[in-house]
């Protein structure tokens, strides 16, 4: 950031109006985390006109605001560009931010459309049929439970008879031609 503003820590101190510049090489070192302090000194700075603060803060974005930074002499001082290069920079940025307020204006005038009653009347029939399937196939689920009732009352009857069992020379007569045809 610092180099962005063609500037140096010493400098960039006393702009945030720091009496000391250890407080601007901790926090380029590491040694501690921007404060309250600083951001808010930052943007009573001039330097917040050129730097993004939500880059600052969380590194989302880009870290310049391009308008302001190509609008000012800080790239020809920096020798990042020429005077011309700069103004088509800027030229070019304006252009830019002007289509995207037109489009967000043609957004905003664009009437919202409200459907029609051919539609309407359409979505109404289509929704009157689903609740008429959905009516149906409760009357068949109602039906459906009655029948499980029925066939597990039934079940229930069957059970309670005792097991037939077959008198024993029948089942040995049964069994024996099997076993002499093996």
């Amino acid at each position: 950031m610092i180099c962005w503003l063609h500037t140096n820590p010493n400098k960039f101190a006393n702009a945030l109006g720091y009496g000391r510049t250890q407080t601007i090489y901790d926090i380029l070192n590491g040694k501690s985390a921007p404060s309250f302090d600083f951001f808010n000194r930052f943007l009573k700075s001039g330097y917040s006109v050129f730097i993004n603060l939500r880059w600052l803060i969380t590194g989302e974005g880009s870290p310049i605001i391009e308008e302001t930074y190509f609008a000012s002499d800080l790239p020809i001082i920096k020798g990042e560009m020429t005077a011309e290069q700069a103004a088509q920079k800027l030229k070019e940025i304006k252009a830019h931010k002007a289509a995207l307020y037109s489009q967000a204006e043609e957004l905003v005038e664009e009437p919202t459309q409200t459907p029609s009653n051919d539609l309407l009347n359409h979505l109404e029939k289509q929704i009157s049929e689903k609740d008429q399937e959905i009516w149906k196939g409760r009357e068949e689920i109602g039906r459906l439970k009655a029948r499980i009732e029925q066939l597990e009352h039934k079940l229930d009857e069957v059970r309670e008879f005792p097991p037939v069992q077959l008198d024993t020379p029948i089942a040995q007569s049964v069994s024996q031609p099997e076993l002499q045809s093996t």
